[in-house]
Order: C-alpha cells, then sequence, then structure tokens
C-alpha cells in the first residue's frame, strides 16, 4: 500500500482520505461479510443502523458507517443483493455555497489520488469541477465537488460490476423499455 504524508491544516488531512482509498483499493474486495468485518476492522471503521428501512424490492441495502477520521460529516457503506459494494464518505461540508475550505480539500484529494491512480476519468458535466473517476484493481472511485447551496466532498469507492448492476436496474426502473442482459 502506497505511503502518503501529511499536506495540510485541513480536517480530514486529504493524506488520511488517501490512505482510507488506498485500503479499500488495494488486495480482495470482501465477498463474504466475515471478509467485509475484517477490512472495516483494519480501516476501521464500524457498521451502524441501516439506513433505508421500510424501502421494499431495493436490491440495495445502506448502512451508517462509524469512523475515527476526523472531520467527516456523514459515512455510509452499501450491499447489492447482500454483497459488500460500496463505501461513501463526505468530507469538508459546510452549510455554505462556494466554501474555499471544500475546495481546498477537494482539490488536494483529487491531487493525491491522480498521483497514486493516473488521471481520473471525468465525464462531461455543467458543473464547474465535474466528478472524477478512477477505475483501480475491479474498484470505481468517484470524487464529487458540491458547492451551489452546501459545500461538500463526497468520495465513494465501489465495486466496479456490482456498482455497474446497480445503475442498470435504476435505468431499467426509470425506463422499463431498457433491457437488462445478464453477464456470463
Amino acid at each position: 500500500m502506497p505511503t502518503v504524508e501529511p499536506q495540510s491544516e485541513l480536517i480530514p488531512d486529504p493524506s488520511a482520505i488517501a490512505a482510507v482509498v488506498a485500503q479499500l483499493v488495494e488486495g480482495t474486495w470482501p465477498g463474504s461479510d466475515a471478509e467485509r468485518e475484517n477490512l472495516f476492522e483494519r480501516v476501521p471503521f464500524k457498521s451502524g443502523e441501516r439506513l433505508n428501512q421500510g424501502i421494499e424490492g431495493s436490491s440495495t441495502t445502506s448502512f451508517a458507517l462509524v469512523t475515527e477520521l476526523p472531520g467527516i460529516s456523514f459515512a455510509s457503506w452499501s450491499t447489492y443483493n447482500g454483497k459488500f459494494m460500496s463505501i461513501n464518505l463526505h468530507a469538508y461540508s459546510f452549510p455554505e455555497a462556494e466554501s474555499r475550505t471544500t475546495r481546498l480539500g477537494h482539490d488536494a484529494v483529487c491531487g493525491i489520488l491522480t498521483d497514486l491512480y493516473g488521471q481520473p476519468t471525468r465525464l462531461l458535466s455543467n458543473e464547474e469541477v465535474p466528478p472524477s473517476t478512477w477505475k483501480v484493481n475491479g474498484r470505481e472511485i468517484d470524487l464529487h465537488f458540491f458547492n451551489r447551496r452546501n459545500s461538500s466532498l463526497m468520495l465513494s469507492v465501489s465495486d466496479s460490476e456490482l456498482a455497474a448492476a446497480t445503475d442498470a436496474e435504476a435505468a431499467h426502473d426509470s425506463n422499463p423499455s431498457v433491457r437488462i442482459e445478464p453477464s456470463h
């Protein structure tokens, strides 16, 4: 796993966020609940209560996530059909638009992830700072910068195949004429 040195006075330190990402993308992605629990002990994370109680028929289940990383305003983890799919973290969150700290945090985290994993893919977007995506070791790292009404950085690390299945299911649910072809 790459070593990341502290970069700034930002809380959390961008290098600490990058270190969590490195722990999630290096090695084998958990294939069982016991393996996910072992990963959570190493990071360290603790699973919290289920977040989407009462949503019937959903293939995705989300849970609160507790982390010792200071400055995380919200964290969760998700499953798809019972398989561990993703971790989601929000940092540098402020109840104001155009937070300079949020922008500095985003740029620092994006820079470290680019140094570690190469140039991200950026889909065309009408946003000033388009989302960044890295594909690493069967994982997808997504970094979003929000700054219109509130400011926040959202970081997700997902199993690429399970995330694609979730997206396909969501597209199918919103447009029943879309046909989903199973992978072989």
